[in-house]
């Protein structure tokens, strides 16, 4: 198996990268980042460009992708971190969809794979949860054939970068409820390590019918994790 992923930096991110590389079915991982980072290891090319219109290109270009291979993205930021709720979306989504939209046209892409929200909707009244639910239509209907949407809770674990308030209440209600009868009504606060574990762990499975869809709610990354 091989992959090419966006967002190998970030908090979900980063673990997946680490578990790609020890995991001995993963041959190669391509990663594109706007800054070079630690990791390395025979299987992994790095892909460094702080300019992400040019990603979308760097995507099509990267002849070295085996056919066959899976995309992942946990590549996203947040209202603040942005600045503005049309910068949001157009980092959010417009980034993520050009880059999922690359891969596709590639052709060298059979399974995409999206870390997105518990809650997410796209007719949702809340800007991050609406934005988010969009994108996971427009991946659909990019027509992989699989396509698998993860909806984490509140993200727990250690952070290597300064957290936000979103993220400190959000930890907090982790450590709170978690194993607790109340991490239902919290919509299962998980490890971002889990997450990455559901991922690796769901795209190594064969493809069933072609064109299937896998929503994996936060409750089942849990288990699916264990």
């Amino acid at each position: 198996m091989s992959y090419f992923t966006i967002g190998s930096t970030g908090f979900v991110g980063s673990h997946f990268l680490t578990k790609a590389l020890e995991s001995p079915e993963v041959t190669k991982i391509f990663s594109l980042t706007r800054k070079d980072f630690e990791a390395n290891g025979d299987k992994l090319t790095k892909l460094v460009s702080k300019n992400t219109e040019e990603w979308t290109d760097i995507i099509k270009e990267s002849k070295d992708v085996p056919a066959h291979s899976t995309f992942f993205s946990a590549f996203g930021t947040t209202r603040k971190t942005a600045g503005s709720a049309e910068n949001f979306v157009r980092i959010d989504h417009g980034i993520n969809y050009s880059c999922f939209k690359a891969a596709k046209e590639s052709g060298k892409y059979d399974t995409a794979i999206i870390v997105s929200s518990v809650g997410a909707n796209k007719d949702s009244f809340l800007l991050y949860l609406k934005t988010k639910g969009q994108l996971e239509q427009d991946i659909i209907d990019l027509k992989f054939k699989k396509t698998i949407i993860l909806r984490p809770g509140f993200l727990m674990g250690q952070r290597n970068a300064p957290v936000d308030m979103n993220g400190k209440i959000g930890g907090f209600i982790g450590n709170l409820t978690r194993g607790t009868f109340f991490s239902g009504l919290a919509g299962h606060p998980v490890y971002a390590e889990e997450v990455a574990k559901c991922a690796l762990k769901m795209s190594l499975e064969p493809i069933g019918k072609a064109g299937e869809v896998i929503v994996v709610e936060s409750k089942e990354i849990i288990d699916l994790a264990k």
